[in-house]
């Protein structure tokens, strides 16, 4: 039996190695880094004119939604885990519940379920850019509508 390998397959094994050993190494700092999520709660009404200086950067995304006030009301954010939950407290007794699934092709996949206590109001998927936002249009609220900023970023 010849123990010996010749140096072109100890050079080919090594490479397999390499590949597998860094692959394992990426994909645990990726679960490690996990996924920062920004929830903005805004409320859009049609009894005032005005647009919240903090809402700037979405005010094209908003002004979709056609109404004549966007005032923000509560932003949270939390780092979660991928395949974590995170919990988050929406004006007028609801909680939306996110949960980062996958990160491919630049996109990130949150399930998302937004309750009225025990009443499920939305239970989705969403896929996101990576650093994008995704707005929900939500319940009444106070004369209004809220609107749920919901961004994520990975990496």
């Amino acid at each position: 039996m010849n123990l010996l390998v010749s140096p072109r397959r100890l050079n080919l094994l090594f490479s397999l190695w390499l590949v597998f050993w860094g692959g394992s190494l990426e994909a645990a700092e990726k679960a490690q880094q996990g996924v920062q999520l920004n929830i903005g709660t805004i409320l859009a009404s049609n009894e005032s004119d005005g647009f919240d200086s903090k809402l700037s950067k979405m005010k094209n995304q908003l002004e979709v939604i056609k109404y004549r006030s966007y005032h923000l009301v509560k932003e949270e954010s939390q780092k979660v885990p991928w395949n974590g939950n995170a919990v988050f407290e929406i004006p007028g007794g609801r909680t939306l519940m996110v949960m980062p699934q996958e990160y491919r092709n630049n996109r990130v996949s949150l399930k998302v379920r937004l309750q009225e206590g025990e009443k499920p109001l939305l239970d989705t998927t969403v896929r996101i850019r990576n650093r994008g936002n995704f707005l929900l249009g939500g319940p009444a609220h106070e004369g209004g509508v809220l609107i749920l900023s919901i961004s994520a970023m990975t990496q």
